[in-house]
């Protein structure tokens, strides 16, 4: 699709180098959901993808989208962008470009609904997003929920360790030295030996959370398919010759971000989850990266009344951080009849 000298491409391998220095380049977030990392995750899954990318005169990337068609019964499906697309600048023409390619997509998968949830600013007391705004232009409307966390807590790692530890609440820091002075041990693996213990740990957590968990073989193909680029790290806290807290953390472009978590019902005084995240982030600090991205947490614009115990616990490693506040999801509908549809039944599963 061509548009105002600009161009959108459904891309191939040859294009992987450039698509991620261009999503770390352009991504608050630190971009793993748009990476091609994450893409050939989904292909592994059985997912059909689709990598679209918007391109000038010169070549150059202007934006990039990689899309993954959500399959539902009786053949219908939607198309969904995680933390998506990925824009040099907030500009119309190029979203229309993007747009258009992405619209061709849906007409041919017969998708009743395409969903963003970009890693955008929200519109926060009264200051409009130029995200926003150009969706709305375009007569996409606010999602009625979210898949990616709306606002998420992020720490600054650019700065020396004991200015890290010392914007800790004093509790947090207390916990931290607890584990280690319990005898509790973090040791890192890609090894999918040690799934078995990261899985029992989910459902044991799920059970007593109340929450859904994936399949054990979506966590398995994580490992699998992205764990070889070195860009994904299961992070096991051990205790007592057991296995009592565990966490997948990807380090892409300048982010590591963690991704899913869980801890043993059992030991729970050892505070093992504490030294977990701590050790990633001094990883992820000696390594260069420049933030750590805790995923979702209570802002500005969201609100869990279930999320008040993790976003206390999170935002007690850096007391003076605020969460990043995002646009959230976007949708535009293509077919108001079967989207009617699955709305409601959704609903009533809920």
């Amino acid at each position: 699709m061509a548009e105002n000298g600009l161009q959108c491409l459904q891309v191939g391998d040859q294009y992987s180098q450039r698509w991620n220095a261009f999503i770390v380049a352009h991504s608050a977030d630190g971009g793993f959901l748009q990476s091609w990392q994450w893409g050939e995750f989904q292909k592994s899954l059985g997912n059909r993808i689709f990598r679209f990318a918007v391109v000038d005169g010169q070549g150059a990337l202007q934006a990039a989208a990689l899309v993954i068609k959500n399959e539902l019964p009786f053949e219908y499906n939607y198309l969904y962008a995680p933390r998506g697309p990925v824009m040099s600048g907030f500009d119309a023409k190029t979203f229309s470009c993007l747009r258009a390619g992405i619209d061709q997509a849906a007409r041919d998968e017969k998708s009743f609904l395409v969903r963003f949830d970009p890693p955008w600013p929200a519109s926060v007391n009264d200051r409009s997003s130029a995200g926003e705004d150009i969706l709305r232009a375009a007569n996409w409307r606010k999602g009625d929920y979210e898949i990616q966390p709306k606002c998420a807590f992020i720490i600054d790692l650019a700065r020396p360790e004991e200015e890290i530890l010392g914007e800790m609440k004093t509790k947090t820091r207390y916990n931290i030295n607890l584990a280690q002075r319990k005898g509790v041990h973090v040791r890192t693996s890609g090894e999918l030996a040690d799934l078995e213990e990261f899985w029992t740990l989910t459902k044991q957590t799920a059970a007593r959370d109340g929450f859904n968990t994936h399949a054990k073989e979506h966590y398995k193909k994580m490992l699998e398919i992205i764990g070889p680029s070195g860009i994904l790290q299961l992070y096991l806290a051990e205790y007592d010759g057991k296995v009592v807290a565990a966490s997948l953390v990807s380090f892409f472009g300048t982010t590591a971000t963690y991704l899913h978590g869980a801890s043993s019902s059992l030991y729970r005084d050892v505070m093992a989850p504490y030294l977990v995240h701590w050790e990633a982030i001094r990883t992820a600090s000696q390594l260069g990266y420049r933030q750590y991205d805790f995923g979702g947490v209570n802002g500005e614009t969201y609100r869990n009344p279930k999320w008040q115990g993790i976003t206390r616990f999170k935002i007690g490693f850096s007391n003076n951080s605020r969460p990043t506040e995002y646009m959230g999801s976007y949708e535009y509908i293509y077919n108001p009849v079967i989207f009617a549809a699955y709305k409601f039944v959704k609903q009533i599963r809920e």
